[in-house]
């Protein structure tokens, strides 16, 4: 039980990261940004509030996708979503 309480505690401590931009080039040739929108204290409604704050004149949403993860814990698995944002600045 002890372990299991531990590997909560790590999932959950690195889903508590502060969501983390990594820019690329857009299909327009523009600034854009892939961004991961899941974990705790992540949302998609954080994306998109870091979206506004690295692209003040608006953005493009380039891609969004979700999907379902599964982390094997003890003998168990976590079952969570994940999800992503990417936008091309305007």
């Amino acid at each position: 039980m002890k372990r299991f309480g531990m590997a909560t505690f790590c999932v959950a401590l690195a889903g508590c990261a502060a969501i983390a931009p990594n820019q690329f080039v857009g299909p327009n040739g523009k600034v854009a940004y892939s961004m991961q929108c899941s974990g705790l204290g992540r949302t998609l409604d954080a994306c998109y509030k870091k979206a506004g704050e690295l692209c003040p004149v608006g953005y493009t949403t380039v891609d969004r996708s979700s999907s379902i993860m599964g982390i094997p814990v003890n003998g168990s698995v976590m079952v969570g979503a994940r999800e992503s944002l990417a936008i091309e600045c305007k």
